[in-house]
């Protein structure tokens, strides 16, 4: 996956309230293989998802996940499998 473009994602909309649903486990856009945080022009973070290519409001990256959450990769392999 091409990385994303701070740029680009500046100009990303927030993701629709239907696209994140609320969830009470460690399934949380946090800790998803897609999930990315930037700094925008104005040094500001910025919660991103290239999956749907949009903005993760402030908060709702820590109780909430979309349809397509994918375990984050360190996790499933091991912290660097290329080395193995």
């Amino acid at each position: 996956m091409p990385a994303v473009d701070s740029v680009a994602a500046e100009e990303w909309d927030y993701l629709d309230i239907d696209v994140l649903k609320p969830a009470r486990s460690s399934r949380v856009c946090m800790t998803c293989q897609h999930f990315r945080y930037e700094v925008g022009r104005q040094c500001v973070t910025l919660l991103t998802c290239p999956i749907h290519q949009g903005l993760i409001p402030q908060g709702e990256h820590l109780i909430r996940r979309c349809s397509r959450w994918v375990p984050r990769r360190e996790v499933a392999m091991g912290w660097c499998p290329e080395a193995a």
